[in-house]
């Protein structure tokens, strides 16, 4: 009964009917859901990516199957959400991607450099990016190396390597990788000299 209803707000939203409140809901995730089928039509996923509720539009973007003219659409979304699932989707084309490159929210740069699909150019030019954290992002698909969102490296991480392969860095301590510490010759005390006096 509750799957019936849900399809009805859905229906009732697509064909611009007003809902609200909890069946609003309803009807936005059972669209979000369409949107995520694999047997979507493309005459279905063109409609779909023209609502007006971000959720669809990032599920749209998302789909591999995304249509070059949804993509090129979608990526000059006003939502920073919709342009990031659409920079992160693996089948991405050279000339959507080229335009993602442009974006001036450092988060679409960030998983565009994350991105599988991501040509090598546009990589190149990432790597060259004035923001910090989208250049080492860039940088580290250049060299094949697979970051995500939840394995990201510190960059301190990254100095601490660059340190280490140094040829004049001191010598490393095997226990917690501590440098080892260098300490000063102890003096020499003659064998008849008198005891020093000690302070309480």
């Amino acid at each position: 009964m509750m799957a019936d209803q849900g399809w009805s707000s859905a229906l009732m939203a697509a064909s611009g009917v007003a809902v609200h409140g909890a069946a609003q809901d309803d009807a936005i995730r059972a669209l979000v859901m369409e949107a995520r089928t694999a047997s979507l039509a493309r005459a279905r996923a063109i409609e779909l990516s023209r609502r007006r509720e971000p959720e669809i539009r990032e599920a749209i973007a998302a789909r591999h199957d995304c249509p070059l003219g949804v993509q090129a659409n979608l990526l000059h979304d006003r939502r920073a959400s919709v342009r990031i699932a659409l920079a992160s989707n693996k089948e991405l084309f050279a000339a959507v991607a080229e335009e993602l490159a442009r974006d001036r929210d450092v988060a679409v740069l960030k998983a565009l450099a994350r991105s599988e699909g991501a040509p090598r150019r546009v990589l190149e030019t990432l790597a060259g990016h004035r923001r910090d954290e989208v250049a080492r992002l860039a940088r580290r698909a250049l060299d094949g190396t697979v970051v995500t969102a939840r394995s990201l490296v510190p960059e301190l991480e990254e100095g601490a390597r660059e340190a280490a392969a140094a040829p004049d860095s001191p010598a490393q301590s095997p226990v917690g990788q501590r440098t080892a510490r260098t300490y000063a010759p102890r003096p020499a005390v003659r064998r008849d000299a008198p005891p020093t006096t000690r302070w309480a």
